[in-house]
Order: C-alpha cells, then sequence, then structure tokens
C-alpha cells in the first residue's frame, strides 16, 4: 500500500559530504560482494577455446570455473552479439553439469542431506548465471541493436530454454519454483510477442528431436512441465515429458484472446507469479495479460497413443522411444492425460485438522498398526533350537523386548492437513524424524484409527515446509507374521505383512517387503489361532519400499 507523501522544503545538503557517503557506501557494497574473476576470454573464438579447457571430468573443478566467468562475463563490456554468442557456447557445458549434478540429487529423499542440497543449489546457479547472460541483451534488443536484428528470435528461445531447466531442476530437487522465476520466463515470452518472434522457427542442437521449434513451443514447453506436477513424477518419467514435449509442445500455443471450446482451457497470466492452471473454461473476466492455451491436439496425441499401446503397438513405433517399456509408457501417458486434459473434481473446502504419520517399510507398519514390535526369529525358538520351545510351553510372556527400540525408529510425527477417505494432503514445518520419497509405505493416523497408504507427491515450499500428498487404501488394516513355504515343505524365517481387508472398493490384499513375492508360493500365519494359508497370485501395486500382492486362501492341510 502506498502512503500519500507530504511536501515539504527539501533541505539543505552539503553536495561534498553526499558524495563521500556514497562513495563510502559503495565500497562498503563493493567489499560485501566478492569481485568477480579476471575474463578468460575477449571474445567468442577466444571464449570457443576457454571452452574447450573446461575440465568437465572434474564436476566441482568445472562448476567453479564456469560460474566464476560467467560472473565475469556479466560485468564485462562484452557487445550483445559477442555475448549472445559466448552464452550459446557455454549453455553446452552448463547442459553436462546439469546431468551430473542431477545425479546427486534428483529424486532422493526429502529433506535433502547438506551434500544433495549442494548440488540441488549449485544446478540451479549454473542456469541462473547463464540466464543473467540473457536479460543483459534485453536492452539493446530493446533498442533495435543492428547486431540482434538477425536472431532476436533464437536469442529469446534460448532464454526460454533456460527458464524450462530451471523448471526441470526444481522438479528433480522437489521444490517448488520461485515467483521471480516464474516472472522473468512470462517476461521473456511477452518480449519475444512485442517483437513478433513467437512462432518464428529456431534450431537447437541440445533438442534435436524437436518439432517446430520456437519461441512459444518453447514456453508451452516449460508451462507444460511444471503443470505435469513433477513433483508426482519419478526422475525417469520428468525426463520421458521432457522429450516427448519437444515434439507435442508446439500444439499449444498462448493466444491472447479466448476461442470456442468444448473443452478445458489452459490459462496462463504473463504478469502472474505462477505457471499455467487448467480450467473447466475461460469465461469470466480476464486481465490483458491473460493468455489461453488450447490442450485439444495434445489430447489427441496422448489419447491416441494410450489406445494403440492398447493395440499392441511398441512405444517405439509411437515415437515415445526405445528405451521404454510399454507398461511406463502407458502409465506416464495416463498421469500426463489427467494433469492437461482432466479437471480434478471440486471438492468441499475441509479445515485443516492435525495427522499423525509413520513411516519405515513394512516393519515400521507393523509396529505402528499392530502396537508390537516385529522379531524376525521365531518368539517360540523353532527357529535355531527346537527343545527350546519345548521348555517354554505354557511359559511365554507377552513382554515386547524390541518395543522402545522400535518407538524410537519409527515415532509418530505429527502433521497438518486435510485427510479424505481415499486422499490425504499435508504439510509440516521444520525438522522431521523421516526422509519421504514416491511410493514409500505410510502409516496415518486420525481420530486413533491407523490406516495405510502410500506417498504420491512430494514438494519443498518456499520457506521450507514439507507437503505430502497421500493415497490410502480403503481397506482396514490387520497384521501378520507369515512363513514362505518352500516346495520341499520347509519354511522361511518370519516376515511381516499387514493384511488390506476386502472393501466395496478392493479385494483382500497383503502389504509385504520388496522381492518378498513368489508367485504361486504358499505363505503360512505364523499368528495364534487357526492356521491360515495364502497362495500369492500377482503383485497389485510394486511400491518404493513394500509390495502390495493380490492372494488366494489355500487349505490348512496342503
Amino acid at each position: 500500500m502506498q502512503e500519500t507523501a507530504i511536501a515539504q522544503p527539501a533541505p539543505q545538503v552539503d553536495p561534498v559530504v553526499v558524495e563521500s557517503e556514497a562513495a563510502e557506501s559503495a565500497a562498503a557494497e563493493s567489499a560485501a560482494v566478492e569481485a568477480p574473476p579476471e575474463l578468460a576470454f575477449t571474445d567468442a573464438a577466444s571464449a570457443t577455446r576457454w571452452v574447450r579447457s573446461l575440465p568437465l571430468s572434474s564436476v566441482a573443478q568445472a562448476y567453479q570455473e564456469i560460474v566464476g566467468q560467467l560472473r565475469a562475463l556479466t560485468a564485462s563490456t562484452i557487445g550483445p552479439r559477442d555475448r549472445a554468442t559466448i552464452a550459446e557456447l557455454i549453455r553446452e557445458p552448463v547442459a553436462h553439469l546439469h546431468a551430473e549434478l542431477a545425479r546427486r540429487y534428483a529424486g532422493k529423499p526429502q529433506p535433502l542431506d547438506e551434500r544433495e542440497s549442494e548440488a540441488a543449489d549449485q544446478a540451479i546457479a549454473l542456469w541462473q548465471a547463464l540466464w543473467i547472460q540473457y536479460s543483459v541483451c534485453l536492452k539493446p534488443l530493446l533498442e533495435g541493436s543492428t547486431e540482434l536484428k538477425g536472431v532476436k528470435a533464437k536469442l529469446l528461445q534460448r532464454a526460454l530454454y533456460v527458464g524450462k531447466q530451471l523448471i526441470i531442476v526444481h522438479g528433480y530437487a522437489r521444490r517448488v519454483p520461485s515467483v521471480e522465476l516464474w516472472q522473468e520466463l512470462h517476461a521473456y515470452y511477452r518480449l519475444a510477442e512485442m517483437l513478433d518472434c513467437t512462432m518464428a522457427a529456431v534450431s537447437d542442437h541440445l533438442m534435436p528431436d524437436a518439432d517446430g521449434l520456437s519461441c512459444y513451443s518453447t514456453y508451452s514447453h516449460g508451462l507444460l512441465l511444471a503443470l505435469a506436477d513433477p513433483y508426482a513424477m519419478s526422475v525417469r518419467q520428468i525426463e520421458l515429458t521432457d522429450r516427448w514435449l519437444g515434439q507435442w509442445a508446439r500444439k499449444v500455443f498462448p493466444y491472447a484472446k479466448q476461442r470456442e471450446s468444448e473443452g478445458p482451457v489452459i490459462i496462463v497470466d504473463l504478469e502472474g507469479a505462477h505457471g499455467a492452471v487448467l480450467a473447466n473454461t475461460a469465461s469470466g473476466t480476464h486481465p490483458a495479460s491473460a493468455r489461453f492455451g488450447y490442450p485439444a491436439k495434445l489430447a489427441t496425441s496422448v489419447r491416441g497413443r494410450l489406445k494403440r499401446l492398447g493395440g499392441g503397438s511398441t512405444p517405439a513405433e509411437l515415437q515415445l522411444g526405445d528405451d521404454v517399456s510399454p507398461e511406463a509408457a502407458t502409465a506416464l501417458l495416463k498421469h500426463l492425460d489427467a494433469r492437461w486434459h482432466q479437471l480434478p473434481a471440486a471438492g468441499r473446502r475441509k479445515r485443516s485438522t492435525a495427522i499423525e504419520v509413520a513411516a519405515g517399510g513394512t516393519e515400521a507398519a507393523y509396529f505402528r498398526v499392530g502396537g508390537r514390535s516385529f522379531a524376525r526369529q521365531d518368539p517360540l525358538g523353532r527357529d535355531v533350537d527346537p527343545t527350546r520351545y519345548l521348555q517354554t510351553v505354557g511359559g511365554i510372556s507377552d513382554f515386547d523386548r524390541r518395543r522402545e527400540e522400535a518407538e524410537r525408529s519409527w515415532p509418530w510425527e505429527k502433521w497438518y492437513g486435510v485427510c479424505e477417505w481415499r486422499d490425504a494432503t499435508i504439510k509440516h514445518q521444520g525438522d522431521g524424524n523421516y526422509h519421504w520419497f514416491l511410493d514409500q509405505l505410510v502409516v496415518v493416523r486420525e481420530d486413533s484409527q491407523p490406516r495405510l497408504g502410500y506417498v504420491s507427491r512430494i514438494s519443498i515450499e518456499a520457506e521450507g515446509a514439507i507437503s505430502l500428498s497421500l493415497k490410502l487404501w480403503p481397506g482396514d488394516p490387520k497384521v501378520f507374521a507369515v512363513r514362505l513355504v518352500n516346495p520341499n515343505g520347509t519354511e522361511e524365517a518370519p516376515a511381516a505383512a499387514i493384511l488390506l481387508a476386502e472393501s466395496p472398493e478392493e479385494p483382500a490384499t497383503l502389504v509385504m517387503s520388496p522381492r518378498a513375492f513368489v508367485l504361486n508360493r504358499v505363505m503360512r500365519c505364523d499368528e495364534p489361532g487357526p492356521l491360515q494359508k495364502f497362495k500369492l497370485t500377482h503383485i497389485v501395486q510394486r511400491g518404493g519400499d513394500f509390495e502390495r500382492v493380490a492372494f488366494e486362501a489355500v487349505d490348512p492341510n496342503f
């Protein structure tokens, strides 16, 4: 809110004092900010030689050299054409380091540790330092520089490409992009509109498979990547989506005026602080800075491929790549179709409440659901000494000797959010006990009732809070210790399992540790009570630290 200024006579100020104070302030600021290193090149030719000499085998050394020289380039007076050419030269090693750094942090459990977080910070810093070079070129570009006249479309497309890469880095690191990132990305596209070069065709050797590359297609590429919700996608899925959008992004053009459409509309505000949103209709009042994209052609591409995959076509035949399985391609295409073309059901807003969660795999779930820790060895001693069992019959204690350890390892942690029958959205501020990853088994307790589910989305908010989306299974959980029965009649050591009871929505399933499933193998329930045996039939869901399997009850005498 602006305050009203009251006119007052200006005080008399000694200009010498003002000049001295200004000099002291500038000196202090200069000392506070480390001076950039000496520029290692003076033009595009010498920059080419410098790029070839970069020690790319050492990520740390190459990072320091590139960031240092980009800072020096920002502070230099090199002309706009040479600056743009040098930025183009440096873009390739930046992309190389982007891939190398991603190995250290991409898709890792959240929150990241110090080394992983530093790698993510460095990836963002690299692209940001490169982005600044295009910003420096904007003033001469707007002033009609003859040096840049023939490359304005290429210059702006490259700037939009860097913004798109920053969206990928944030997705890999599960971080929500800053307001400033979105504002700068929108500003580059608006400038492309002002200079009438949104549709001008350009080439890019870093996107060799892209179709119809232009400023608008690169801008739409970034918007669609963010709209796909990379926080709910694996690193591999983000990579595939980025690759596929090279072919598809041109199908969505950001129109300044609304068009007649029967389907959903992608709306973005070029003066907004976030990316695009999917709306049922563009009706209503919108600012002049609003742009409207119509995903009908994109839907045709996605759904057509889904149909052909169902009919037996291979991903390679559908230009999805020969390095992806039909099952993985189908799962990702369904996710993209839901994010780009299907509006989520409007739900009634609910008040945020306290919700307790715990994680740690099947043994943690066994403890939190059953109220007792799981012991891998038979508590009756039948695994190591059959005589011990005979000596202790009738004298078994209910004492849980591992309970304290289990409480320390898998404590209930209080989060806040909304918990529905099949979904939960929760947030936690500050340090926690757990590290989170996609498809992680989670126990949720609300009103003293434990339920099981898995992590479907992770994002780190600007203030550092962790936000999780969970998918919850409908069946009531019940813990079991089970033993795999070998073909020769012997049995394996007990394993923790959680039975999800049959519900109107799903048949009963067993939640077990990874790699526990063996087709058609029999498992015996190792709990007190009537003897029960199950035959495992197929995997319903393969998670990050669990398998959910279907089973059939078999004759206990089998």
